[in-house]
């Protein structure tokens, strides 16, 4: 890593006419004037945009302070390096650690990391377009990392929250039959006994979204909702897949494309065990993650009611399938 140029950069380079770290919104408006776009977010987060070209600026104020920025435009690694020393205050800006690697976004591929002594992040982001100059330049403090992880917690549990509305509100058993008899339609049905061990119902993830859960197979309709077997199987579908999602959005980037199949045993008192990766490799990050999720899912739903519990009295054997695309 160059670190003596790039300290030289912060040096010499301060006080350039950009905006910086600790600036107030009447700093910005003295230096850019009125902001194209202000809003203010969840949390006490206050956004300020400025289109200026050759670059797109947006200013994270936390207490009225800007506590993150963002740059994007057409830059390189030089460049945004010098972006990033008129940004940092000259007292936090001596660099402790450079990490280069690759990222698995929608558009920014390759990163650069900075870490300095105060606690402030940096980052350079580069278009994946052979030749292109597109990029992005991140810049956080301490509290505007602190207030991401805050954002992400409240995230994960709002989706959790909703996967558990989702699965309280299952529709009664009637209403399944009644709208099959008013369609006159029979639809596709996963089987109470043992189609699903053929054909497993699917959770699956497309691994370079950038945002967005898991996703339930168009097979798993679950059609059979007016059988015990069939609505339990349900709540647990769904259960283990909510977990399976806030597990692989941690580790989204991690895992390639993959496949695993899971055998389980269903208990009568709605316990989990058993597990067998059948298909694929259980030590991937994919299959440990997927087995977690599994387990994590026993006792989630609770005992089988009368009508499941006098057909299997000692439970009965499920799979299911995971896969990232």
């Amino acid at each position: 890593m160059k670190l003596i140029p790039f300290l030289l950069l912060g040096l010499i380079l301060p006080g350039c006419g950009w905006a910086r770290i600790g600036d107030t919104i009447d700093e910005l408006r003295k230096r850019y004037g009125t902001a194209d776009r202000l809003h203010d977010e969840i949390g006490g987060l206050t956004v300020v945009e400025y289109e200026k070209p050759p670059f797109s600026l947006k200013f994270k104020l936390l207490e009225l302070k800007t506590e993150g920025i963002e740059a994007v435009g057409d830059m390189s690694r030089t460049e945004a390096e010098v972006l990033i020393a008129r940004n940092v205050p000259l007292e936090s800006f001596t660099p402790v650690e450079l990490e280069d690697g690759l990222l698995k976004q929608t558009f920014f591929v390759f990163f650069s990391k900075y870490l300095f002594n105060s606690g402030t992040k940096a980052y350079f982001l580069k278009g994946k377009l052979e030749g292109s100059k597109t990029a992005k330049v991140l810049i956080d403090t301490p509290k505007m990392q602190q207030y991401d992880k805050w954002l992400k917690g409240l995230n994960e549990k709002k989706e959790l929250d909703n996967a558990n509305i989702k699965i309280d509100s299952l529709e009664k058993p009637e209403s399944t039959s009644e709208k099959s008899r008013a369609s006159g339609t029979t639809p596709s049905v996963i089987s109470d006994e043992d189609d699903d061990m053929a054909c497993p119902p699917d959770i699956f993830r497309d691994r370079n979204a950038v945002s967005g859960g898991a996703q339930m197979g168009q097979d798993a309709t679950f059609a059979s909702m007016g059988t015990a077997i069939g609505r339990y199987k349900h709540k647990l579908y769904l259960g283990i897949g909510s977990r399976w999602n806030l597990k692989v959005q941690q580790s989204i980037h991690q895992i390639g494309v993959n496949r695993v199949v899971i055998k389980f045993f269903v208990n009568p008192d709605g316990s989990i065990s058993q597990l067998d990766v059948v298909q694929g490799d259980a030590k991937t990050i994919l299959g440990q993650i997927s087995a977690d999720a599994i387990n994590q899912s026993s006792n989630l739903i609770g005992p089988f009611p009368d009508a499941l519990s006098s057909r299997y009295p000692k439970g009965f054997p499920w799979q299911l399938a995971f896969r990232i695309y």
